[in-house]
């Protein structure tokens, strides 16, 4: 790609590009710049720096996976379609648990996808502030679940049934709760 085309979203592709292929430790600005074709110095015109790319990458996934969440007839539904859709998304992508630990979003950013989920909910029946608390339990425990290896205990069964059973007792508690 000719820098005169370098933006913002090329810059992101690129480096989950290269997450996916090479892990996070491959993912320099040095590199990214390789693959758009320019070079390090003209990504900062587009992007701050490592830290900020990072950001950026997590905001890209998370874009994707709300863009991916089922339409929903409750917000108990909606609850464990967005469960499952960033559980299953954080399981496929390398070295996932890094990134999460080495990245922030920008604060605007965060309050955006906040403010998106909330409306999401109370469409669809929940109090605001316990559409807040919900969809904040439910980000957590799949966040939790995405950064614990998986257990030896488990051997070769899949951690995704016991995962869902998990969601679906959170989400029964707000449902609990909800109904007070």
């Amino acid at each position: 790609m000719a820098p005169s085309r370098l933006d913002r979203s090329s810059i992101v592709a690129a480096a989950l590009n290269i997450l996916t292929e090479r892990g996070l430790a491959a993912v320099s600005l040095r590199n990214v710049a390789a693959a758009v074709g320019a070079r390090a110095p003209s990504l900062y015109w587009h992007v701050k720096n490592k830290e900020a790319l990072f950001g950026l990458m997590c905001e890209q996934i998370f874009r994707e996976c709300l863009a991916q969440v089922p339409e929903s007839r409750d917000w108990r539904q909606w609850l464990r379609n967005y469960g499952i859709v960033i559980w299953r998304k954080q399981r496929e992508i390398r070295d996932i648990r890094l990134l999460m630990l080495q990245s922030r979003m920008e604060p605007e950013v965060l309050r955006a996808f906040t403010m998106y989920m909330m409306g999401e909910l109370t469409r669809l029946g929940i109090d605001p502030v316990l559409a807040f608390d919900a969809q904040r339990s439910v980000s957590t425990l799949v966040t939790g679940w995405t950064m614990l290896p998986n257990d030896p205990v488990l051997g070769d069964m899949q951690p995704e049934p016991s995962f869902i059973r998990s969601l679906e007792a959170l989400i029964r508690g707000w449902d609990a709760e909800a109904g007070r």
